[in-house]
Protein backbone atom coordinates (compact mmCIF):
# COMPACT_ATOMS: atom_id res chain seq x y z
CA UNK A 1 0.00 0.00 0.00
CA UNK A 2 2.11 3.12 -1.31
CA UNK A 3 1.25 6.39 -3.20
CA UNK A 4 3.05 6.67 -6.41
CA UNK A 5 3.59 9.74 -7.74
CA UNK A 6 2.63 10.93 -11.09
CA UNK A 7 5.02 10.43 -14.09
CA UNK A 8 5.36 13.65 -15.07
CA UNK A 9 7.59 14.44 -11.99
CA UNK A 10 9.29 17.73 -13.31
CA UNK A 11 12.11 19.85 -13.23
CA UNK A 12 14.99 16.76 -12.83
CA UNK A 13 17.46 17.05 -15.60
CA UNK A 14 18.00 20.94 -15.77
CA UNK A 15 17.23 21.31 -12.24
CA UNK A 16 20.87 22.81 -11.25
CA UNK A 17 20.70 24.93 -14.40
CA UNK A 18 17.23 25.85 -13.21
CA UNK A 19 17.68 26.78 -9.63
CA UNK A 20 21.10 28.45 -10.37
CA UNK A 21 18.83 31.13 -12.91
CA UNK A 22 16.13 31.28 -10.60
CA UNK A 23 18.25 32.51 -8.03
CA UNK A 24 20.06 35.15 -10.10
CA UNK A 25 16.80 36.54 -11.39
CA UNK A 26 15.57 37.02 -8.19
CA UNK A 27 19.28 39.02 -7.00
CA UNK A 28 19.36 40.47 -10.04
CA UNK A 29 15.13 41.80 -10.22
CA UNK A 30 15.49 42.96 -6.51
CA UNK A 31 18.73 45.15 -6.89
CA UNK A 32 17.23 46.54 -10.22
CA UNK A 33 14.02 47.26 -8.09
CA UNK A 34 15.08 48.74 -4.98
CA UNK A 35 17.61 50.59 -7.10
CA UNK A 36 14.21 52.58 -9.41
CA UNK A 37 12.38 53.11 -5.52
CA UNK A 38 15.55 54.94 -4.99
CA UNK A 39 15.17 57.33 -7.66
CA UNK A 40 11.32 57.72 -6.81
CA UNK A 41 10.84 58.13 -3.25
CA UNK A 42 7.47 57.56 -1.90
CA UNK A 43 5.37 60.49 0.09
CA UNK A 44 5.34 59.35 3.76
CA UNK A 45 2.00 60.01 5.56
CA UNK A 46 2.37 61.75 9.01
CA UNK A 47 1.76 58.87 11.08
CA UNK A 48 -1.50 60.31 12.77
CA UNK A 49 -3.34 60.85 9.34
CA UNK A 50 -6.76 59.98 8.76
CA UNK A 51 -5.33 57.84 5.87
CA UNK A 52 -3.08 55.58 8.22
CA UNK A 53 -5.83 55.40 11.32
CA UNK A 54 -8.17 53.88 8.79
CA UNK A 55 -5.95 51.52 7.69
CA UNK A 56 -5.16 50.43 10.69
CA UNK A 57 -8.81 49.52 11.70
CA UNK A 58 -8.42 47.22 8.28
CA UNK A 59 -5.66 45.16 9.27
CA UNK A 60 -7.40 44.17 12.64
CA UNK A 61 -5.06 41.67 14.96
CA UNK A 62 -4.12 42.14 18.21
CA UNK A 63 -0.64 41.80 19.74
CA UNK A 64 -0.58 38.22 20.44
CA UNK A 65 -1.31 36.62 17.10
CA UNK A 66 -0.18 38.60 13.53
CA UNK A 67 -2.29 41.25 11.96
CA UNK A 68 -4.58 40.31 9.21
CA UNK A 69 -3.64 40.96 6.36
CA UNK A 70 -5.98 43.29 4.25
CA UNK A 71 -7.21 41.75 1.08
CA UNK A 72 -5.28 44.13 -1.16
CA UNK A 73 -1.89 43.05 -0.24
CA UNK A 74 0.36 44.10 -2.72
CA UNK A 75 3.72 42.83 -3.36
CA UNK A 76 6.87 44.67 -4.49
CA UNK A 77 8.08 44.35 -8.17
CA UNK A 78 10.57 41.49 -6.81
CA UNK A 79 7.91 39.74 -5.83
CA UNK A 80 5.69 39.79 -8.68
CA UNK A 81 8.64 38.50 -10.80
CA UNK A 82 9.52 36.00 -8.39
CA UNK A 83 5.57 34.06 -8.46
CA UNK A 84 6.05 34.84 -12.11
CA UNK A 85 9.34 32.87 -12.50
CA UNK A 86 8.37 29.57 -9.91
CA UNK A 87 5.79 28.74 -12.48
CA UNK A 88 7.89 28.39 -15.06
CA UNK A 89 10.31 25.10 -16.25
CA UNK A 90 14.19 25.25 -16.97
CA UNK A 91 13.34 25.52 -21.08
CA UNK A 92 11.32 28.72 -19.94
CA UNK A 93 13.33 29.89 -17.75
CA UNK A 94 15.98 30.01 -20.32
CA UNK A 95 14.50 31.58 -22.81
CA UNK A 96 13.06 34.88 -20.48
CA UNK A 97 16.92 35.22 -19.43
CA UNK A 98 17.84 35.42 -22.99
CA UNK A 99 15.46 37.98 -24.23
CA UNK A 100 15.82 40.09 -20.81
CA UNK A 101 19.57 40.14 -21.50
CA UNK A 102 18.74 41.41 -25.11
CA UNK A 103 16.60 43.81 -24.33
CA UNK A 104 18.63 45.42 -22.05
CA UNK A 105 22.26 45.69 -21.16
CA UNK A 106 21.20 46.77 -17.58
CA UNK A 107 19.08 43.69 -16.82
CA UNK A 108 22.29 41.62 -18.34
CA UNK A 109 24.91 43.37 -16.14
CA UNK A 110 22.73 42.83 -12.78
CA UNK A 111 22.50 38.95 -13.63
CA UNK A 112 26.19 38.49 -14.30
CA UNK A 113 26.88 40.71 -10.69
CA UNK A 114 23.92 38.28 -8.75
CA UNK A 115 25.63 34.82 -10.69
CA UNK A 116 28.93 36.01 -9.56
CA UNK A 117 27.55 36.52 -5.76
CA UNK A 118 26.62 33.27 -5.67
CA UNK A 119 29.29 31.03 -4.12
CA UNK A 120 27.50 27.49 -4.99
CA UNK A 121 24.06 26.92 -6.85
CA UNK A 122 21.33 25.80 -5.02
CA UNK A 123 21.16 21.85 -4.41
CA UNK A 124 18.87 20.27 -6.85
CA UNK A 125 15.34 19.77 -4.88
CA UNK A 126 14.50 16.59 -3.83
CA UNK A 127 11.92 14.09 -5.89
CA UNK A 128 8.27 16.02 -6.54
CA UNK A 129 9.45 19.41 -3.90
CA UNK A 130 9.86 21.69 -6.33
CA UNK A 131 7.77 23.89 -4.02
CA UNK A 132 9.33 23.50 -0.56
CA UNK A 133 10.70 26.56 0.48
CA UNK A 134 14.49 27.01 1.16
CA UNK A 135 14.94 27.52 4.60
CA UNK A 136 13.48 24.87 7.29
CA UNK A 137 10.83 26.69 9.54
CA UNK A 138 9.98 30.31 8.28
CA UNK A 139 8.54 33.15 10.67
CA UNK A 140 6.27 36.51 10.47
CA UNK A 141 6.30 37.23 13.85
CA UNK A 142 7.98 40.45 15.44
CA UNK A 143 9.49 37.84 18.31
CA UNK A 144 11.34 35.63 15.64
CA UNK A 145 8.72 32.57 16.71
CA UNK A 146 8.47 30.07 13.95
CA UNK A 147 5.41 29.99 12.48
CA UNK A 148 2.62 27.51 13.02
CA UNK A 149 -0.34 25.80 11.19
CA UNK A 150 -2.71 24.13 13.56
CA UNK A 151 -5.34 21.71 11.68
CA UNK A 152 -8.14 21.12 13.75
CA UNK A 153 -8.59 17.12 13.14
CA UNK A 154 -6.28 16.39 10.71
CA UNK A 155 -7.54 12.78 9.32
CA UNK A 156 -7.92 11.85 6.12
CA UNK A 157 -7.46 15.20 4.00
CA UNK A 158 -6.69 16.66 6.69
CA UNK A 159 -3.44 14.58 7.12
CA UNK A 160 -2.75 15.64 3.50
CA UNK A 161 -2.92 19.10 4.52
CA UNK A 162 -1.09 19.18 7.31
CA UNK A 163 1.49 17.37 5.34
CA UNK A 164 1.72 20.15 2.79
CA UNK A 165 1.79 23.43 5.26
CA UNK A 166 4.84 21.36 6.60
CA UNK A 167 6.42 21.09 2.98
CA UNK A 168 6.13 24.90 2.99
CA UNK A 169 8.18 25.09 5.73
CA UNK A 170 5.56 25.38 8.53
CA UNK A 171 5.75 24.09 11.98
CA UNK A 172 2.57 21.75 12.40
CA UNK A 173 -0.03 21.68 15.55
CA UNK A 174 -2.86 19.15 15.69
CA UNK A 175 -6.02 19.75 17.71
CA UNK A 176 -8.63 16.89 18.08
CA UNK A 177 -11.96 17.74 18.62
CA UNK A 178 -12.86 14.58 20.64
CA UNK A 179 -11.28 11.34 21.77
CA UNK A 180 -11.23 9.74 18.65
CA UNK A 181 -11.30 5.98 18.39
CA UNK A 182 -7.55 4.43 17.44
CA UNK A 183 -8.69 3.36 13.89
CA UNK A 184 -9.75 7.07 13.22
CA UNK A 185 -7.15 8.98 15.36
CA UNK A 186 -4.52 6.69 12.55
CA UNK A 187 -6.84 7.37 9.79
CA UNK A 188 -3.73 8.88 7.52
CA UNK A 189 -2.85 7.99 3.84
CA UNK A 190 -0.44 5.13 3.94
CA UNK A 191 2.99 6.20 3.65
CA UNK A 192 2.56 9.72 5.45
CA UNK A 193 4.41 10.31 8.34
CA UNK A 194 3.90 13.69 10.31
CA UNK A 195 6.01 15.22 12.95
CA UNK A 196 3.59 17.11 14.98
CA UNK A 197 5.35 20.45 16.91
CA UNK A 198 2.21 20.04 19.55
CA UNK A 199 -0.92 17.72 19.93
CA UNK A 200 -3.81 19.19 21.54
CA UNK A 201 -7.20 17.60 22.44
CA UNK A 202 -10.46 20.06 22.28
CA UNK A 203 -11.73 20.10 25.75
CA UNK A 204 -16.03 21.05 25.00
CA UNK A 205 -16.81 21.99 28.51
CA UNK A 206 -13.88 24.47 28.82
CA UNK A 207 -12.68 25.63 25.49
CA UNK A 208 -10.89 28.58 27.00
CA UNK A 209 -8.41 25.68 28.18
CA UNK A 210 -7.29 24.79 24.72
CA UNK A 211 -7.46 28.46 23.07
CA UNK A 212 -4.53 29.20 26.49
CA UNK A 213 -2.69 26.14 25.40
CA UNK A 214 -2.29 27.51 21.59
CA UNK A 215 -1.77 31.12 22.93
CA UNK A 216 0.55 29.51 25.23
CA UNK A 217 2.87 27.78 22.11
CA UNK A 218 6.37 28.56 21.53
CA UNK A 219 5.37 29.09 17.58
CA UNK A 220 3.60 32.10 16.41
CA UNK A 221 0.26 30.58 15.08
CA UNK A 222 -0.29 32.09 11.54
CA UNK A 223 -3.63 29.98 10.79
CA UNK A 224 -6.15 27.67 11.94
CA UNK A 225 -7.66 25.12 9.45
CA UNK A 226 -9.81 22.59 9.43
CA UNK A 227 -8.98 19.24 8.58
CA UNK A 228 -12.16 16.99 8.09
CA UNK A 229 -15.77 17.01 8.48
CA UNK A 230 -15.97 16.19 12.39
CA UNK A 231 -13.75 19.73 13.07
CA UNK A 232 -16.26 22.21 11.62
CA UNK A 233 -17.48 23.02 15.24
CA UNK A 234 -14.26 22.88 17.34
CA UNK A 235 -13.08 25.28 14.47
CA UNK A 236 -15.49 27.40 14.69
CA UNK A 237 -15.16 27.73 18.45
CA UNK A 238 -11.38 28.19 18.36
CA UNK A 239 -11.35 30.93 15.36
CA UNK A 240 -13.48 32.93 16.90
CA UNK A 241 -11.91 32.87 20.45
CA UNK A 242 -8.22 33.28 18.80
CA UNK A 243 -8.51 37.20 17.74
CA UNK A 244 -6.83 37.95 14.75
CA UNK A 245 -8.26 34.63 12.72
CA UNK A 246 -10.95 34.84 10.17
CA UNK A 247 -14.23 32.65 11.84
CA UNK A 248 -17.43 31.54 10.34
CA UNK A 249 -18.72 32.10 14.25
CA UNK A 250 -20.12 29.67 16.20
CA UNK A 251 -23.56 31.09 15.77
CA UNK A 252 -24.70 29.30 12.88
CA UNK A 253 -21.76 26.39 13.75
CA UNK A 254 -24.78 23.73 14.28
CA UNK A 255 -26.18 24.05 10.74
CA UNK A 256 -23.06 23.64 9.06
CA UNK A 257 -22.80 20.43 10.22
CA UNK A 258 -25.90 18.93 11.33
CA UNK A 259 -27.93 17.91 7.79
CA UNK A 260 -31.53 18.91 9.66
CA UNK A 261 -30.88 22.38 10.14
CA UNK A 262 -28.85 22.47 7.32
CA UNK A 263 -31.89 21.81 4.69
CA UNK A 264 -33.85 24.20 7.16
CA UNK A 265 -31.01 26.98 6.28
CA UNK A 266 -31.34 26.55 2.62
CA UNK A 267 -35.37 25.92 2.61
CA UNK A 268 -35.51 29.68 4.91
CA UNK A 269 -33.27 31.20 2.59
CA UNK A 270 -35.69 30.67 -0.53
CA UNK A 271 -32.88 28.00 -2.13
CA UNK A 272 -34.40 24.39 -3.24
CA UNK A 273 -33.86 22.20 -0.30
CA UNK A 274 -35.11 18.52 -0.02
CA UNK A 275 -38.08 17.61 1.63
CA UNK A 276 -36.93 16.07 5.28
CA UNK A 277 -38.09 14.56 8.56
CA UNK A 278 -35.86 14.59 11.51
CA UNK A 279 -37.36 11.51 13.52
CA UNK A 280 -36.84 9.75 17.29
CA UNK A 281 -39.32 7.18 17.09
CA UNK A 282 -40.68 5.04 14.19
CA UNK A 283 -44.30 6.39 14.45
CA UNK A 284 -43.27 10.17 13.66
CA UNK A 285 -40.38 8.29 11.00
CA UNK A 286 -43.72 5.89 9.36
CA UNK A 287 -46.26 9.04 9.14
CA UNK A 288 -43.52 11.22 7.21
CA UNK A 289 -42.70 7.97 4.77
CA UNK A 290 -46.13 7.89 3.82
CA UNK A 291 -46.66 11.67 3.55
CA UNK A 292 -43.63 10.78 0.70
CA UNK A 293 -45.82 8.06 -0.78
CA UNK A 294 -43.86 5.24 0.25
CA UNK A 295 -45.84 1.77 1.28
CA UNK A 296 -45.67 -1.77 0.34
CA UNK A 297 -46.26 -1.63 -3.00
CA UNK A 298 -44.89 -2.10 -6.43
CA UNK A 299 -45.80 1.53 -6.96
CA UNK A 300 -44.19 3.04 -4.05
CA UNK A 301 -41.78 6.01 -3.40
CA UNK A 302 -38.64 6.07 -2.41
CA UNK A 303 -37.09 7.97 0.71
CA UNK A 304 -33.19 7.96 2.68
CA UNK A 305 -32.53 7.53 5.67
CA UNK A 306 -29.36 8.46 7.42
CA UNK A 307 -27.35 9.31 10.71
CA UNK A 308 -27.65 13.37 11.40
CA UNK A 309 -23.97 13.87 11.86
CA UNK A 310 -21.51 11.30 9.60
CA UNK A 311 -19.02 11.55 6.41
CA UNK A 312 -19.27 10.07 3.30
CA UNK A 313 -21.53 7.25 2.62
CA UNK A 314 -21.64 6.15 6.66
CA UNK A 315 -25.41 4.73 7.37
CA UNK A 316 -26.59 6.35 4.38
CA UNK A 317 -29.45 4.35 3.23
CA UNK A 318 -32.53 4.02 0.68
CA UNK A 319 -35.60 2.43 1.43
CA UNK A 320 -38.40 1.36 -1.52
CA UNK A 321 -41.13 0.26 1.08
CA UNK A 322 -42.45 0.76 4.54
CA UNK A 323 -40.95 -2.54 5.70
CA UNK A 324 -37.46 -1.96 4.82
CA UNK A 325 -37.91 1.81 6.00
CA UNK A 326 -38.10 0.31 9.47
CA UNK A 327 -35.50 -1.71 9.10
CA UNK A 328 -33.31 0.63 8.23
CA UNK A 329 -34.23 2.93 10.73
CA UNK A 330 -33.58 0.51 13.58
CA UNK A 331 -30.33 -0.09 11.99
CA UNK A 332 -29.03 3.28 12.43
CA UNK A 333 -31.15 5.06 15.95
CA UNK A 334 -28.98 4.36 18.42
CA UNK A 335 -25.85 3.27 16.81
CA UNK A 336 -22.68 5.38 16.17
CA UNK A 337 -21.35 7.25 13.15
CA UNK A 338 -17.99 6.82 12.09
CA UNK A 339 -16.81 9.36 14.21
CA UNK A 340 -18.17 7.83 17.77
CA UNK A 341 -21.10 9.85 17.76
CA UNK A 342 -24.42 8.67 18.53
CA UNK A 343 -27.20 8.30 16.11
CA UNK A 344 -30.06 9.48 19.09
CA UNK A 345 -32.00 10.74 15.80
CA UNK A 346 -32.55 9.49 12.17
CA UNK A 347 -33.09 12.10 8.92
CA UNK A 348 -35.51 10.93 6.60
CA UNK A 349 -35.65 12.66 3.43
CA UNK A 350 -37.37 12.42 0.03
CA UNK A 351 -35.45 10.62 -2.27
CA UNK A 352 -33.94 12.95 -5.17
CA UNK A 353 -33.79 11.22 -8.82
CA UNK A 354 -31.30 12.98 -10.74
CA UNK A 355 -26.94 13.30 -11.18
CA UNK A 356 -24.95 14.29 -8.60
CA UNK A 357 -22.02 16.67 -8.38
CA UNK A 358 -19.54 18.00 -5.89
CA UNK A 359 -18.33 21.78 -6.00
CA UNK A 360 -15.55 22.42 -4.00
CA UNK A 361 -15.23 26.43 -2.81
CA UNK A 362 -12.63 28.44 -0.56
CA UNK A 363 -14.12 31.38 0.40
CA UNK A 364 -12.52 34.86 1.94
CA UNK A 365 -14.41 37.34 3.79
CA UNK A 366 -18.25 36.38 1.93
CA UNK A 367 -15.93 36.31 -1.41
CA UNK A 368 -16.41 32.19 -2.65
CA UNK A 369 -13.59 30.99 -5.40
CA UNK A 370 -15.02 27.55 -6.85
CA UNK A 371 -11.67 25.34 -7.37
CA UNK A 372 -13.60 22.35 -8.37
CA UNK A 373 -16.73 20.72 -9.97
CA UNK A 374 -16.70 16.94 -9.34
CA UNK A 375 -18.74 14.07 -10.96
CA UNK A 376 -20.16 11.25 -8.63
CA UNK A 377 -20.23 7.76 -10.14
CA UNK A 378 -22.14 6.11 -7.38
CA UNK A 379 -24.29 2.53 -7.85
CA UNK A 380 -25.78 -0.02 -5.63
CA UNK A 381 -23.28 -2.76 -5.40
CA UNK A 382 -22.93 -5.94 -2.88
CA UNK A 383 -26.25 -5.12 -1.13
CA UNK A 384 -25.84 -1.23 -0.45
CA UNK A 385 -27.46 2.07 -2.51
CA UNK A 386 -24.31 4.44 -2.41
CA UNK A 387 -20.81 2.44 -3.51
CA UNK A 388 -18.40 4.89 -4.91
CA UNK A 389 -17.12 3.53 -8.38
CA UNK A 390 -15.50 6.59 -10.40
CA UNK A 391 -15.47 10.56 -9.42
CA UNK A 392 -14.37 12.77 -12.57
CA UNK A 393 -13.43 16.56 -12.86
CA UNK A 394 -16.72 18.03 -14.42
CA UNK A 395 -17.13 20.53 -17.43
CA UNK A 396 -19.58 21.06 -19.92
CA UNK A 397 -19.11 22.43 -23.60
CA UNK A 398 -21.22 25.44 -22.80
CA UNK A 399 -20.32 26.06 -18.95
CA UNK A 400 -24.09 26.68 -18.42
CA UNK A 401 -24.41 23.50 -15.61
CA UNK A 402 -21.30 24.71 -13.93
CA UNK A 403 -22.78 28.20 -13.75
CA UNK A 404 -26.14 27.53 -11.74
CA UNK A 405 -24.35 24.75 -10.30
CA UNK A 406 -21.72 27.57 -8.47
CA UNK A 407 -24.63 30.10 -7.97
CA UNK A 408 -26.89 27.67 -6.03
CA UNK A 409 -24.23 26.49 -4.23
CA UNK A 410 -23.15 30.11 -3.08
CA UNK A 411 -26.23 30.95 -1.96
CA UNK A 412 -26.24 28.08 0.19
CA UNK A 413 -23.08 29.17 1.84
CA UNK A 414 -24.31 32.74 2.29
CA UNK A 415 -27.52 30.94 4.39
CA UNK A 416 -25.32 29.20 6.50
CA UNK A 417 -22.96 31.87 6.91
CA UNK A 418 -19.74 30.07 6.33
CA UNK A 419 -17.76 32.97 4.67
CA UNK A 420 -14.48 32.08 5.36
CA UNK A 421 -12.61 28.59 4.70
CA UNK A 422 -12.84 25.38 2.54
CA UNK A 423 -16.40 23.54 1.50
CA UNK A 424 -17.25 20.46 0.08
CA UNK A 425 -21.31 20.87 -1.52
CA UNK A 426 -23.04 17.56 -2.54
CA UNK A 427 -25.74 18.87 -4.96
CA UNK A 428 -28.23 16.76 -6.82
CA UNK A 429 -28.98 18.23 -10.49
CA UNK A 430 -33.03 16.88 -10.58
CA UNK A 431 -34.18 14.80 -13.56
CA UNK A 432 -38.00 16.32 -13.00
CA UNK A 433 -37.01 20.05 -12.51
CA UNK A 434 -33.83 20.35 -14.07
CA UNK A 435 -32.17 22.19 -11.16
CA UNK A 436 -30.14 21.99 -8.94
CA UNK A 437 -30.80 20.56 -4.44
CA UNK A 438 -28.84 20.20 -1.68
CA UNK A 439 -28.04 16.70 -0.96
CA UNK A 440 -25.56 18.42 2.01
CA UNK A 441 -22.07 20.44 2.33
CA UNK A 442 -19.87 20.26 4.60
CA UNK A 443 -17.36 23.43 5.69
CA UNK A 444 -14.31 21.70 5.48
CA UNK A 445 -11.92 20.40 2.70
CA UNK A 446 -12.83 17.15 0.24
CA UNK A 447 -12.36 13.98 2.00
CA UNK A 448 -11.18 10.88 0.42
CA UNK A 449 -7.59 11.09 1.56
CA UNK A 450 -6.81 14.16 -0.38
CA UNK A 451 -6.02 12.23 -3.65
CA UNK A 452 -8.16 14.55 -5.63
CA UNK A 453 -4.63 16.95 -5.10
CA UNK A 454 -2.86 14.92 -7.53
CA UNK A 455 -5.59 14.97 -10.39
CA UNK A 456 -7.06 18.89 -10.10
CA UNK A 457 -3.62 20.57 -9.63
CA UNK A 458 -2.05 19.10 -13.00
CA UNK A 459 -5.35 19.91 -15.06
CA UNK A 460 -6.73 23.11 -13.70
CA UNK A 461 -3.71 24.42 -12.41
CA UNK A 462 -4.16 24.76 -8.34
CA UNK A 463 -6.29 22.66 -5.80
CA UNK A 464 -8.72 23.14 -3.07
CA UNK A 465 -5.61 22.32 -0.52
CA UNK A 466 -3.28 24.49 -2.05
CA UNK A 467 -5.51 26.97 -1.79
CA UNK A 468 -6.42 27.19 1.62
CA UNK A 469 -2.59 27.46 2.44
CA UNK A 470 -2.67 30.01 0.03
CA UNK A 471 -5.58 31.91 2.51
CA UNK A 472 -3.06 31.95 5.21
CA UNK A 473 0.03 32.40 4.00
CA UNK A 474 -0.99 34.89 1.09
CA UNK A 475 -4.39 36.04 0.56
CA UNK A 476 -4.15 38.07 -2.42
CA UNK A 477 -3.57 35.16 -4.56
CA UNK A 478 -6.81 33.46 -3.40
CA UNK A 479 -8.34 37.04 -4.21
CA UNK A 480 -6.65 36.82 -7.80
CA UNK A 481 -8.16 33.28 -9.19
CA UNK A 482 -11.45 33.36 -11.08
CA UNK A 483 -14.83 32.66 -10.13
CA UNK A 484 -14.16 28.95 -11.03
CA UNK A 485 -11.49 27.10 -12.80
CA UNK A 486 -11.41 27.78 -16.76
CA UNK A 487 -12.08 25.44 -19.48
CA UNK A 488 -9.00 22.73 -19.66
CA UNK A 489 -7.79 19.98 -21.52
CA UNK A 490 -8.56 16.67 -21.30
CA UNK A 491 -9.65 15.12 -18.13
CA UNK A 492 -9.02 13.25 -14.46
CA UNK A 493 -10.98 10.85 -12.61
CA UNK A 494 -10.29 8.79 -9.18
CA UNK A 495 -11.47 5.33 -10.08
CA UNK A 496 -12.30 3.27 -6.75
CA UNK A 497 -11.60 -0.76 -6.70
CA UNK A 498 -14.61 -2.56 -6.00
CA UNK A 499 -14.29 -5.67 -3.91
CA UNK A 500 -17.22 -8.74 -4.84
CA UNK A 501 -15.13 -11.37 -2.95
CA UNK A 502 -14.22 -12.00 0.72
CA UNK A 503 -10.97 -13.32 1.89
CA UNK A 504 -7.44 -13.19 2.86
CA UNK A 505 -5.57 -11.40 -0.06
CA UNK A 506 -2.52 -13.39 -1.28
CA UNK A 507 -1.26 -10.78 -3.46
CA UNK A 508 -2.71 -7.63 -5.92
CA UNK A 509 -1.94 -7.67 -9.70
CA UNK A 510 -1.43 -3.71 -10.10
CA UNK A 511 0.87 -4.46 -13.08
CA UNK A 512 -2.08 -4.60 -15.80
CA UNK A 513 -3.43 -0.90 -14.02
CA UNK A 514 -0.02 0.57 -13.87
CA UNK A 515 0.11 -0.32 -17.20
CA UNK A 516 -3.20 1.91 -18.48
CA UNK A 517 -2.44 5.11 -20.58
CA UNK A 518 -3.97 7.32 -19.03
CA UNK A 519 -2.59 5.65 -15.63
CA UNK A 520 -0.74 8.43 -12.76
CA UNK A 521 -1.03 7.03 -9.27
CA UNK A 522 -2.62 4.81 -6.74
CA UNK A 523 -3.54 4.84 -3.44
CA UNK A 524 -3.94 0.91 -1.91
CA UNK A 525 -5.46 0.48 1.61
CA UNK A 526 -5.65 -3.02 1.51
CA UNK A 527 -1.97 -5.20 1.53
CA UNK A 528 -1.17 -8.75 1.02
CA UNK A 529 -2.30 -10.42 4.16
CA UNK A 530 -5.29 -7.99 4.98
CA UNK A 531 -8.77 -9.52 5.14
CA UNK A 532 -10.58 -8.35 2.08
CA UNK A 533 -14.58 -7.83 2.70
CA UNK A 534 -17.06 -6.97 0.19
CA UNK A 535 -17.30 -2.99 -1.08
CA UNK A 536 -19.90 -1.11 0.23
CA UNK A 537 -19.06 1.80 1.37
CA UNK A 538 -15.87 4.16 1.26
CA UNK A 539 -14.57 2.82 4.08
CA UNK A 540 -14.54 -0.61 2.92
CA UNK A 541 -13.11 0.16 -0.33
CA UNK A 542 -9.65 -1.59 -1.06
CA UNK A 543 -8.07 1.93 -2.50
CA UNK A 544 -8.10 3.89 -5.65
CA UNK A 545 -6.66 4.46 -8.80
CA UNK A 546 -5.93 8.03 -10.44
CA UNK A 547 -6.17 8.51 -13.82
CA UNK A 548 -5.17 11.77 -16.28
CA UNK A 549 -5.29 11.82 -20.09
CA UNK A 550 -5.93 14.27 -22.65
CA UNK A 551 -7.98 11.94 -24.55
CA UNK A 552 -11.57 11.62 -23.45
CA UNK A 553 -12.44 8.31 -25.07
CA UNK A 554 -9.35 6.92 -23.01
CA UNK A 555 -9.58 7.92 -20.06
CA UNK A 556 -13.30 6.19 -20.36
CA UNK A 557 -11.42 2.79 -21.72
CA UNK A 558 -9.15 2.62 -19.10
CA UNK A 559 -12.11 3.76 -16.43
CA UNK A 560 -13.80 0.45 -17.73
CA UNK A 561 -10.69 -1.58 -17.20
CA UNK A 562 -9.99 -1.42 -13.72
CA UNK A 563 -13.65 -2.00 -13.19
CA UNK A 564 -13.67 -5.54 -15.34
CA UNK A 565 -10.58 -6.18 -13.39
CA UNK A 566 -11.94 -5.78 -9.91
CA UNK A 567 -14.23 -8.34 -11.32
CA UNK A 568 -11.67 -11.05 -12.90
CA UNK A 569 -9.10 -11.39 -10.06
CA UNK A 570 -7.56 -8.42 -9.46
CA UNK A 571 -7.19 -9.45 -5.96
CA UNK A 572 -6.07 -12.74 -5.60
CA UNK A 573 -7.43 -14.77 -2.12
CA UNK A 574 -6.52 -17.77 -0.25
CA UNK A 575 -10.33 -18.70 0.16
CA UNK A 576 -11.35 -19.32 -3.03
CA UNK A 577 -15.17 -18.93 -2.19
CA UNK A 578 -16.80 -15.88 -3.64
CA UNK A 579 -19.73 -13.43 -2.15
CA UNK A 580 -22.24 -12.27 -4.76
CA UNK A 581 -25.31 -9.76 -3.67
CA UNK A 582 -28.30 -9.17 -6.14
CA UNK A 583 -28.10 -5.81 -7.11
CA UNK A 584 -30.95 -3.52 -5.94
Amino acid sequence: GRRVPARDSGLHASSCLFWLLYDALIRATASLCSEDCCKQPRKQLPSNSPADATQKRKMGGDTTTRPRRATWDVTTPAESIAMKLERLDAASLRKVVERACLSSKTVQHAIDDALRSIDTPPAPPDDDARFKPLAKHRSTAKDGRPDCVVVVDPLSTGATLAAMAADRGFLIVRVLSQAFPDEIASCLPDGLTLNWHASLEYDAENPSKTVEALRSLDAHVLGVLVGCESGVECHDALTSALRGHPSNGPERSLARRDKHPMGECVRNAGLRAVRQELCSSWDSARAFCEALGVNDTETSAWCVLKPCKSAGTDGVYIAKSLEECEKRFSEILGTETVFGESNDNVLVQEFMKGTEYVVDHVSVEGVHKCVAIWRYDKRPCNGAQFVYYCMELYQSEDGVRESKLTEYVRGVLDALGCRHGPSHAEVMWLDSCDEPCLVEVGCRPHGGEGTFVELSAPTIGYDQLSVMLDLVERPYRVHRLPARPAHFNGGAVEVMLIAHASGIVRSIHLEKIRALKSYVGEEIKTKTGDELTPTVDFLTTPGSVMLRSQDARQLRADIDAIHALCEEGLFELESKARIRFKSL
